[in-house]
């Protein structure tokens, strides 16, 4: 009996030490996960701050400019009333026509026309506004615009080359369309038909300027193109009524003409055409981009995942290098 136990120790010792030793391993691979995995996410947390850090203090501060705006009120006090007269028929629905395949209103030519080419000319007549827009650019020892200064332009303007091609030097309305889709921002209010526009600039009153006139010049140039259409009407309207004879097509085209004649009076009545600012362009008094506070969260959570993210894959490379 004593011999069948000491043969059976003897046969279950070098198991139960392998185990141990299994054990053992997987304990000090643990230890030194834990000890190298909280340094890892130290450092890259430190690491990740130190950067943000640094990009905050080269970051030119801007201000965000912004204001409310919505489609223009048919009914009311304020209202400019009903761009679409049709005799003996409510109009109302007709100046802003539903939803549809073919069907936009003017609020929505108004939005798209913010950063579209000709608001961008209309915004370049001005020289002032064309400076501070792109203040990189121009040089205000020679007064005349410059190339772009940096690694990053010069190397662009050398793949340009190799192409047969060159960078722009003086802004032109497309580029200034581009620059301005980047600037700003029309955000739907509380899921209704308002629509809050923002922009950001290192200049507050420029921003707030610049603001207001991007509102003022795509309400323009949508009042424009509905003064040149009803204008062309009326014109072909007297056409038509000097080679009609008969009394009733001449009443018929003089009622035609007297609605096209109330919608310039309307339009040349001075009031918002297809957007009216319900908040004027504010503005903070202290610059308000970047955000110190969420720009360090961030980098706080992006470091700290990155090293918990290299802490694992050490482990896992230390664990492979170990197997037989």
């Amino acid at each position: 009996m004593a011999d069948w136990t000491r043969d059976g120790l003897a046969r279950t010792a070098p198991g139960d030490d392998a185990g141990r030793t299994a054990g053992a391993e997987e304990l000090r691979l643990l230890v030194r996960a834990l000890a190298v995995g909280w340094r890892a996410v130290l450092g890259g947390s430190a690491v990740s701050v130190i950067l943000a850090l640094a990009w905050l203090n080269l970051t030119v501060p801007q201000h965000t400019a912004a204001a409310v705006v919505g489609p223009t009120a048919r009914t009311g006090i304020a209202a400019m009333g009903t761009r679409v007269p049709v005799s003996g028929i409510d109009a109302a629905g007709l100046a802003e026509p539903g939803s549809g395949d073919e069907t936009l209103s003017d609020f929505a030519r108004f939005l798209e026309l913010l950063t579209a080419p000709a608001i961008a000319e209309r915004l370049l007549a001005d020289p002032e506004v064309a400076r501070r827009l792109f203040p990189e650019r121009w040089d205000v020892e020679t007064g005349r615009w410059q190339a772009a200064v940096g690694v990053a332009p010069a190397l662009k303007r050398a793949l340009l080359a190799l192409a047969g091609r060159e960078d722009w030097v003086e802004p032109d309305p497309v580029v200034a369309s581009r620059h301005l889709r980047r600037m700003v921002t029309a955000d739907r209010v509380e899921g209704g038909p308002m629509r809050r526009i923002a922009l950001r600039h290192r200049d507050r009153a420029f921003a707030l300027t610049l603001l207001e006139r991007l509102v003022g010049a795509a309400d323009a140039h949508l009042r424009a193109e509905a003064a040149r259409r009803a204008t062309a009407q009326i014109a072909h309207l007297d056409q038509l009524i000097r080679t009609v004879s008969l009394l009733e097509h001449r009443e018929a085209l003089n009622a035609l003409k007297a609605d096209q004649q109330r919608v310039v009076l309307l339009i040349e009545s001075g009031l918002p055409y297809a957007a009216d600012t319900i908040a004027p362009a504010s503005a903070a008094r202290l610059p308000d981009w970047p955000d110190p506070p969420l720009v360090l969260a961030a980098a706080l959570v992006a470091g700290a995942v990155l090293g918990a993210m290299l802490a694992a894959a050490w482990t896992a490379l230390t664990r492979a290098g170990r197997q037989p």
